[in-house]
């Protein structure tokens, strides 16, 4: 019995698969949706998950884009370390920053954030 070769999804002279023509509407219908409501769920994680959101950005963005090349921040790989120095420059002894501390630490951080962006926007109307 002979077996047949497998139809490849697509082929120069053929249309797209089903498979394919889904996927592609899937992506289509995904940009539309991202272009629509990007930006509100980014500002709904920076607002409801401030500790999210900064880990994403960790995850996107390198960190030596943006740090300083040098100081207390230079070697932080992601936002719980960066709660670690925040916590350290206040005074806090590295014995007694716990992961739960360095991660309120980043969240009173990113209040602090919208309080400066806030003012900033008060200024600017």
């Amino acid at each position: 019995m002979r077996r047949q070769a497998k139809k490849q999804s697509t082929t120069p002279d053929s249309e797209p698969s089903s498979r394919d023509k889904l996927s592609n509407s899937f992506v289509e219908a995904l940009e539309k949706d991202w272009a629509e409501h990007g930006s509100a769920v980014i500002e709904a994680i920076r607002r409801d998950n401030p500790v999210k959101y900064g880990e994403l950005i960790a995850r996107l963005v390198p960190m030596d884009a943006i740090l300083p090349p040098a100081g207390p921040y230079a070697q932080a790989k992601t936002v719980r370390d960066i709660g670690r120095v925040l916590l350290r420059e206040v005074g806090l002894d590295e014995w007694f920053v716990t992961d739960d501390l360095a991660d309120k630490a980043v969240a009173a951080n990113e209040r602090f954030i919208a309080e400066l962006e806030a003012i900033k926007a008060q200024a600017e109307h």
